[in-house]
């Protein structure tokens, strides 16, 4: 699936492909939030959890940028 052809789907039809399809990365957790990435197809999903109760607040889909550095800033690159 294309990230064009996910946005297309409806609110609930996108998380019901998220949770069926997406594959966990990996988490980041901020002072006020915790995020879960998840790959699908050829882009990233992002779900903003609050940290206590593991509410989801918010969710962004994304090929690339700022979002998905933060996942990487702390991984070693080996040479």
């Amino acid at each position: 699936m294309e990230l064009y052809q996910y946005l297309m789907l409806s609110v609930e039809m996108q998380w019901d492909i998220l949770w069926d399809k997406g594959v966990f990365l990996e988490h980041y957790i901020s002072n006020e939030t915790k995020y879960s990435l998840y790959a699908l197809g050829n882009f990233f999903v992002e779900v903003e959890l609050e940290p206590e109760t593991l509410d989801i607040r918010d969710k962004t889909v994304f090929k690339y940028g700022d979002l998905l550095n933060k996942y990487t800033s702390h991984q070693k690159v080996k040479t």
